[in-house]
């Protein structure tokens, strides 16, 4: 049995540091475990295991080993019995290069423009005028990202992605984000009907291409979907909140957020986004606009102090940090107005309060430190890093919580290979690391970039075509069920709004 670590490491003197030891029964020895330095391959510190405990999402024991007072600097490896961790650094930078990888996926996913990057680069892709659905009309909706391991681009997640991304530079700035971030806003101001104010949802060709085709290769027929509320209030959300990012822009993405606010006040009735007859690439259909109201009238309220749209935010208040489920972002932005209500901005606070105790509750019990309580679905690390990102908002925003903290790191430790297969779900760091990704630049490729966040185990595939997932994964603990192989789209996949939490999280706890 191989015992689990953070492949890159740990900061001298920081806290938590802990290696998970599996074991078959609650009264298996070793009870103790060995630090071992790689230059001399002698013990450096020992210390006693604690308690066995049984983690249910991997269905196995496990024993802690905790070593948070050592911090002796150099490489290392954690020994108990005859079994052994991967190798680990402490020093006082451990991550270097995790921060930028991980907003260098974004340049990456650029649409429309070439890439230079090795064996990588491509001339100019998706650049030619799109048809907007049912009609003879044609725009010129180039640029932006492409959204995962497909080359559509998608209103709904990208503004999840824009969202952490700018809240990370909030709370840690990193002089390169802006410009990395305007590309993306650039092309949602493209999206935008400009009789209407509506947003079209996404432009994508009509069916996914092949798997081996790099993205000026794909010459399928570009279509604009047709406009959502979901879409819509996206837009006004993440136009409003890039306001006081950009202020020499901020006239521009003002105007353009009240078109499309007033545009949702028209359309409230509307029903949830689904692809219509011909389009067969991701939906993100979302039944429930009211979340995506809230953000959007809690951001335009934040960015003009306006009553009109304060009567809709201080009405309702809503949480998460998904896709289809935005209202913390709005509270976020409530809390931030120095106009808002007193009153209302301690409901939005206890609510955030008792999400985060939620949280930390799951958390408690997980000794892989994470807060999934045995919930292992489509994007699992996307639910380790939002809930590690709503512990570090009520942190860093509400109050100072030494324990939020160290949970959202125990959750970084995680993706990191702090795990029960032992995998860094991020590309190019950790000795086992992410390299088959289910994206066809890398596939084309043959070879992963850094910097990737994988979609992670899930254990509800079993209704999908993912092949890879039957043959590798049927049968196996939730935790377990991950493969990385580049045709398992249910557990390997990467997206734009998987790495921007994790973007986050590194950026805001200091990685």
């Amino acid at each position: 049995m191989k015992i689990h670590i953070n492949q890159l490491g740990y900061k001298a003197n920081s806290t938590p540091k802990k290696a998970i030891i599996p074991q078959s029964t609650p009264t298996t020895s070793p009870l103790t475990f060995e630090i071992i330095c790689t230059k001399t391959n002698k013990p450096v510190f020992r210390g006693e295991c604690g308690e066995a405990i049984y983690d249910t999402a991997s269905a196995s024991m496990v024993r802690v080993a905790d070593f948070s007072d050592f911090n002796e600097h150099g490489e290392f490896f954690v020994r108990a019995g005859s079994d052994t961790s991967y190798t680990f650094a402490i020093n006082d930078e451990p991550y270097k290069g995790l921060r930028a990888a991980l907003l260098e996926m974004f340049n990456y996913q650029k649409c429309g423009v070439a890439i230079d990057c090795g064996v990588w680069s491509h001339p100019p892709c998706h650049d030619s005028l799109a048809t907007v659905y049912g009609t003879d009309r044609r725009l010129d909706v180039s640029g932006g990202w492409h959204d995962a391991g497909d080359y559509g681009r998608y209103i709904v997640p990208a503004a999840k992605a824009v969202a952490d991304l700018l809240l990370a530079h909030e709370l840690a700035p990193d002089k390169n984000l802006l410009e990395t971030v305007w590309f993306e806003i650039e092309w949602f101001l493209k999206m935008q009907c400009k009789k209407t104010g509506g947003v079209y949802h996404k432009v994508s060709c009509r069916s996914f291409n092949a798997m081996h085709e790099k993205p000026h290769e794909e010459k399928g027929e570009l279509v604009i979907s047709p406009m959502s509320l979901t879409a819509t209030a996206n837009f006004v959300a993440t136009m409003a909140m890039a306001a006081r990012f950009y202020p020499e822009r901020r006239e521009r993405l003002l105007s353009a957020a009240w078109r499309a606010w007033l545009w949702c006040r028209e359309n409230s009735g509307m029903r949830g986004f689904v692809n219509p007859p011909g389009i067969s690439t991701g939906p993100y259909g979302d039944k429930n606009p009211n979340d995506e109201l809230f953000w959007a009238a809690c951001e335009l309220f934040g960015a003009t102090g306006s009553e009109k749209v304060h009567g809709y935010a201080k009405n309702r208040i809503y949480l998460g940090l998904g896709w289809a489920n935005v209202g913390t972002y709005g509270i976020i932005a409530y809390l931030r107005n120095p106009n808002a209500s007193s009153a209302i901005a301690a409901k939005m606070k206890s609510r955030l309060w008792l999400e985060c105790e939620r949280i930390m509750k799951n958390f408690a019990r997980e000794p892989y430190g994470t807060s999934l309580n045995n919930f292992f679905r489509w994007g699992s690390n996307l639910d380790v890093a939002n809930n590690a990102m709503h512990l570090l908002l009520y942190d860093r925003l509400v109050e100072r919580r030494a324990d939020y903290r160290n949970a959202a790191m125990e959750h970084m430790h995680y993706l990191l290979g702090r795990n029960p297969l032992s995998k860094s779900y991020i590309s190019g760091f950790g000795t086992d690391s992410l390299q088959n990704p289910h994206l066809r630049t890398t596939v084309a490729a043959g070879a992963t970039f850094p910097g990737l966040v994988t979609g992670g185990p899930n254990a509800n595939a079993i209704r999908t075509n993912d092949a890879a997932w039957k043959k590798h994964c049927l049968g196996k603990p939730p935790s377990m069920c991950y493969v990385d192989d580049s045709d398992s789209y249910s557990t390997n996949e990467i997206t734009i709004y998987w790495n921007s939490p994790v973007y986050f999280l590194a950026s805001v706890l200091g990685m």
